[in-house]
């Protein structure tokens, strides 16, 4: 039998968009990246932060109820953390120091929290408008927005999408 390579039929290949569909919404989805990684790295950051002031207060005496309340951990993770970071350097602060500058970077890291999950609303919102108007696929967003297509599943799950919306070429 010999190969014949025109004997068969050739597939039908889509045929390309058109690459400037929604200039506006293509940089604001690119924007969402930069702000994305702007705000996890702040909120390791406050994280690191809180922990070596936890650590630093357990080591400094004060309670770990009292260090608790004051960042809203379970009283477990308060001691874990103190045991985590034994070795701090335990500055010449009163109590009333530790603990006001725990609630301040309480009231900071549930700032940055809330500001993030604000963004995932708008995020949310702004994909769900992109695949219902069609302008971009799946693909394209998650390019866009370095969020993976599975997460962008997840993201809109609910919101009466089919299916076809993130299958390439829909």
């Amino acid at each position: 039998m010999t190969y014949i390579p025109d004997a068969r039929p050739r597939r039908r290949i889509a045929p390309p968009r058109p690459a400037g569909g929604n200039p506006e919404l293509e940089g604001r989805l690119a924007q969402v990246k930069a702000a994305r990684a702007h705000r996890q790295s702040r909120i390791r950051a406050l994280l690191s932060r809180r922990n070596e002031a936890v650590a630093a207060a357990v080591a400094a005496g004060v309670s770990a109820a009292a260090v608790a309340a004051a960042t809203g951990l379970k009283i477990t993770e308060v001691k874990k953390t103190g045991k985590a970071f034994a070795e701090s350097y335990v500055p010449d602060l009163s109590r009333e120091q530790h603990v006001a500058g725990l609630v301040a970077l309480a009231e900071q890291l549930q700032a940055v929290i809330e500001e993030k999950e604000s963004a995932e609303r708008q995020l949310r919102g702004d994909v769900v408008d992109v695949l219902r108007s069609g302008e971009m696929d799946v693909f394209r967003i998650a390019a866009l927005t370095a969020v993976t297509a599975d997460r962008l599943r997840e993201l809109t799950r609910g919101t009466g999408l089919r299916a076809e919306a993130f299958r390439l070429g829909s």
